[in-house]
């Protein structure tokens, strides 16, 4: 018999689904930046400038989806097990950081998306490493 830790839990076929789902959304990730890329050597800058801006103002959108999303949880207490479910979900917590509306402020240690984009000194298409391990992050998450 295994005695966790806590904060640990065992490893569930949803563990290994949810890794292969993660691999998955990886390789999205990184087909959509080359599509950018292929954009812009096909067509020149001004249509990668607008490819860049279209993905801008997607995640824009869903952003503040996620953002009317977690108003709706933040009515009430967060129960500590659908904290943990967020947390331990790399693409929701990616996205929950990038958007800075993670209701765990220690979740952009592990899921920091990268540099603020707003931060950049040009406009840069915001890509979500979901392979990254444990970082310091540069955002926090709302309490």
């Amino acid at each position: 018999m295994t005695v966790l830790g806590e904060g640990e839990r065992a490893v569930t076929a949803d563990d290994s689904e949810t890794r292969a789902e993660d691999s998955e959304l990886q390789r999205e990730s990184e087909r959509i930046a080359q599509l950018i890329e292929d954009l812009g050597a096909l067509a020149g800058a001004p249509v990668r400038q607008r490819a860049e801006e279209l993905v801008r103002r997607l995640i824009h959108l869903y952003g503040e989806g996620l953002r009317r999303l977690m108003g709706i949880f933040a009515a009430g207490p967060l129960e500590p097990t659908a904290r943990a479910r967020l947390r331990d979900d790399a693409l929701l917590s990616s996205l929950l950081v990038l958007h800075d509306l993670h209701p765990d402020a220690d979740a952009a240690a592990e899921h920091d998306p990268g540099p603020d984009p707003a931060a950049a000194a040009s406009p840069a298409l915001v890509q979500i490493d979901l392979a990254r391990g444990a970082q310091s992050g540069k955002r926090g998450g709302q309490a």
